[in-house]
């Protein structure tokens, strides 16, 4: 009896210093946390600062070097402020607001250089002094406390959390948006932009849940067999959709179809891979069919990466006029290499159809464009997304060059009208 309560109370002891121990590593882990977030915070703010006084000293230029060098600096600033505020665990709506209007003023200060400074450059940063004026005053009242790292962890939570008058985060959000519009509205092709990503331009009938399961089941019968559950999107989400949740054998995965249309969005499907592996031409049949079934008739191959278990395929839409390739409209497959299933589908882009315009083609003489060593190996046409998010139609070439002894491979997109040259990408 002696011994057993000895034992216990030997127990006992071990796990009290175990707790007491795990409890002080919790704490100083906690503190550790707590004070890289003061960090990122105090950061922040003296960035803010620097942001606010670059955006005042670029206006007391014209169009010359001062002007240019605290241009720079606020896009240097912005990014840096984004790049602190992006780590810290703040309210996902003032994130997202502040975060967009930091990239919308950095973008603004930059495309000058591209573009020359518009006429009304002055009146528009004199807005985002004033209003940045106004952000730093409730930036510093919400922050109060917070980049002195005398915070735990529960009371950060609670601070970020606080809906008082003195932090209200969703309060300063709104303000935030609305200097945002104000200051920074959307440009046409910026609104277009948006329209397409949240499937604006869809004007296809509804779709009911009924028929979003039969659609599901039609492409892909194997593993439709065992509907888990339907349910539709959040309130608030870009565009409603019905997510299919399944299981089949050892599979486990989800597909999500449109309410407008019934057009698939994304499909994934999980399970264990066995040791067999098709060929890459066995793969690519197995692609065209499920797109041949799925009657996606518009698309052409364009690339492939794989991985130990599967091929991703990328496939993008061919426009008819010019046969030029359109890259913001794909479709990219997963196709597992041991059964040539289809384990992942991601339609997004493709639903979201770009606008597309007819554009003047100049002629342009390669061995002038280029330097004497650069060889053309294939020349097309594509439509490619340029800085102001237009879509441009491009020559789309694959060029080579000797780089000591090793051939280097680059993409190049150059603007059919005005010979921009949009894009430039090393090919590995």
């Amino acid at each position: 009896m002696k011994k057993i309560l000895f034992v216990l109370a030997y127990v006992l002891v071990v796990v009290s210093v175990f707790a007491v121990n795990k409890s002080a590593e919790n704490e100083k882990l906690s503190l550790a946390l707590s004070n890289q977030y003061a960090k990122k915070m105090s950061d922040a703010s003296e960035k803010f600062e620097e942001l606010d006084s670059a955006v005042k000293q670029t206006l007391l230029f014209n169009e010359s070097e001062g002007s240019s060098k605290a241009r720079d600096d606020i896009w240097r600033l912005s990014s840096d402020i984004k790049n602190s505020v992006s780590s810290l665990p703040l309210d996902q709506g003032f994130s997202t607001s502040w975060m967009n209007y930091l990239g919308r003023i950095g973008n603004y200060a930059k495309e000058v250089d591209a573009s020359g400074m518009p006429k009304d450059y002055h009146t528009v940063m004199s807005q985002a002094s004033k209003n940045l004026g106004e952000m730093k005053k409730e930036w510093l009242v919400a922050t109060s406390g917070l980049v002195d790292g005398r915070y735990s962890m529960d009371e950060w939570t609670d601070r970020l959390n606080a809906t008082n008058n003195e932090s209200n985060w969703t309060n300063i959000s709104q303000s935030i948006k609305s200097y945002t519009e104000s200051d920074f509205p959307l440009t046409a092709s910026e609104s277009d932009r948006m329209k397409k990503k949240e499937l604006k331009n869809i004007d296809e009938p509804k779709v009911k849940q009924a028929e979003a399961v039969k659609r599901f089941q039609t492409l892909f019968p194997e593993v439709s067999n065992d509907v888990m559950g339907v349910e539709m999107s959040k309130p608030g989400a870009p565009y409603p959709f019905f997510h299919i949740r399944f299981t089949d054998g050892e599979s486990l995965g989800y597909i999500d179809i449109t309410e407008k249309g019934g057009h698939v969005l994304s499909y994934l499907s999980e399970r264990p891979f066995g040791k067999g592996s098709l060929t890459f031409e066995e793969i690519e049949k197995r692609g065209d069919a499920f797109l041949e079934l799925a009657e996606y008739n518009d698309l052409v191959f364009e690339e492939a990466r794989e991985n130990s278990t599967a091929w991703h395929l990328v496939y993008v839409r061919k426009e008819p006029f010019y046969e030029a390739k359109v890259f913001s409209d794909a479709i990219h497959l997963k196709i597992a290499k041991d059964t040539g299933e289809l384990i992942g589908l991601d339609a997004t882009e493709y639903i979201q159809k770009e606008k597309l315009h007819r554009q003047k083609i100049e002629k342009i003489d390669w061995n002038e464009f280029f330097f004497e060593d650069v060889k053309i190996a294939k020349n097309e046409m594509a439509y490619v997304e340029n800085s102001k998010f237009e879509q441009r139609l491009a020559y789309y070439l694959t060029v080579t060059r000797d780089e000591n002894g090793q051939t280097g491979t680059y993409n190049v997109l150059v603007d059919t009208e005005n010979t921009e040259v949009i894009k430039t990408e090393r090919l590995h």
